[in-house]
C-alpha cells in the first residue's frame, strides 16, 4: 500500500526544454511506485513550459529568475517534503520500474544511504554523432556508474553535508558527489540495469563546456585530493 512507501520527492529543474517535459512528466507518473511527489523549478523559461505544466495538476510547480541549475535543485530541496530524493532532468526520462527497483534496494540494503541505477545516452539527432563531446558522452556511460541524476538519495544527506554548491554550474552533481565521498558516504550501491534514458540533443549543458566549467572541473579534483 502507498502508505506502507516513503515518499519520494522527485526534482526536475528546467530551462527552455518544453519541447521535452511532457515526456519527462510522464514518465515520472508512470511509475508502479506511487507515493511520489513532483517539484518542477522553472529557472526563468521563455517557451512553452509553463503552459506543459498546466496540464498536470498534481505538479509543485515553482517559477523563478534564471540563475542556473545548482540554485534550481536547491530550491527544488527546500521546497521537498519526502524521506528519499530522486531526480529527473526535464529533457530525459525513466523507464516504469525504475522508483520500485531502487525504494525496494533500500528495503533489502537498510546500510545504503544512496542508490544509483545505470543510465543510457541516445541520440536525438543523428547529426550530434559527429559532435565529438556527444560522442565521448554516448562513450561514458560505459564508465560513469555513478550519475547523480539516476540516484535516489536519502535527503538527509543534503541535511547533514549541504545542499549542491551555487558556484558551480553543469557540475554540481559531481562536486556532490566528490565531497560526500571524501566524507565516507558509500556511493558503491548501483542497480546493474537501465532505468534512466539521457538525451542528447546539442543543448545539454555537459556539451557546451566552457573555461569556466573547466575550471569548476578543476576545482572538483582539487577538493577530491585535499
Amino acid at each position: 500500500m502507498i502508505n506502507n512507501n516513503p515518499l519520494v520527492s522527485v526534482m526536475m529543474p528546467t530551462y527552455n526544454n518544453g519541447r521535452y517535459i511532457g515526456q519527462a512528466i510522464e514518465s515520472i507518473y508512470a511509475q508502479n511506485y506511487k507515493n511520489i511527489e513532483v517539484i518542477v523549478i522553472d529557472d526563468g523559461s521563455t517557451d512553452n513550459t509553463k503552459e506543459i505544466i498546466k496540464k498536470y495538476q498534481d505538479i509543485k510547480y515553482f517559477y523563478i529568475e534564471h540563475k542556473g541549475i545548482s540554485l534550481a535543485r536547491n530550491i527544488a530541496l527546500e521546497k521537498s517534503n519526502g524521506e528519499y530524493i530522486a531526480f529527473c532532468d526535464s529533457d530525459d526520462y525513466w523507464l516504469p520500474e525504475k522508483l520500485n527497483t531502487q525504494m525496494q534496494y533500500f528495503k533489502e540494503h537498510p546500510d545504503c544511504q544512496i542508490v544509483f541505477t545505470k543510465y543510457e545516452n541516445f541520440f536525438e539527432d543523428e547529426k550530434l554523432k559527429t559532435n565529438k563531446r556527444a560522442m565521448h558522452e554516448k562513450l561514458m556511460e560505459n564508465f560513469l556508474k555513478q550519475y547523480l541524476p539516476s540516484s535516489v538519495i536519502k535527503k538527509e544527506l543534503f541535511e547533514k553535508y549541504g545542499l549542491f554548491d551555487e558556484n558551480f554550474s553543469g557540475v554540481e552533481d559531481t562536486e556532490f558527489l566528490y565531497r560526500i565521498l571524501k566524507k565516507g558516504v558509500n556511493i558503491s550501491h548501483i542497480i546493474p540495469d537501465i532505468f534512466y534514458i539521457r538525451r542528447i540533443h546539442g543543448k545539454n549543458v555537459t556539451l557546451n563546456y566552457n573555461q569556466d566549467t573547466v575550471k569548476y572541473i578543476t576545482a572538483i579534483l582539487r577538493k577530491g585530493v585535499e
